[in-house]
């Protein structure tokens, strides 16, 4: 990813973190599973589709952040292409996603994805963008 990219998608995120007035977690809560930590904190996993996703405070190449919102209510950020971000808004019908953690070839458009809306999820893919699949449920 280009500096201007890494630029871009750091500002967005910071925007949302605080809009959400979110905190990361401690180093004494990471590795804890995300349903275990308190409302009001984020936090970095290479794990989301798996059950206990795990929060760490370094952000590294390719991770997904994850927020734990106020209401208690857990949301993934990353990238969507256009179509699937519109799919994830306006679907009628369950849909299949993918989610990638930094903007990568026509994902470009920044996301957060409420858990309640993921039917089910599959393992990250580990190659060409690191993505994310699951299927949605329409909101």
């Amino acid at each position: 990813m280009s500096s201007n990219a890494m630029a871009a998608s750091s500002g967005e995120r910071e925007k949302l973190r605080a809009e959400r007035k979110l905190r990361m977690v401690t180093d004494s809560e990471a590795g804890e599973a995300v349903e275990f930590l308190p409302a009001g904190v984020f936090g970095f996993t290479y794990s989301p589709g798996t059950d206990g996703v795990p929060l760490f405070t370094k952000h590294t190449f390719q991770i997904f952040e994850v927020h734990k919102l106020g209401d208690g209510s857990v949301h993934y950020l990353g990238y969507m292409t256009e179509e699937d971000a519109n799919a994830l808004n306006s679907a009628t019908d369950a849909v299949d996603l993918k989610l990638y953690p930094e903007p990568y070839e026509k994902a470009q458009r920044f996301v957060s994805v409420p858990k309640e809306s993921i039917l089910r999820s599959r393992p990250v893919s580990r190659e060409h963008g690191n993505w994310y699949p699951f299927t949605a449920v329409p909101r």
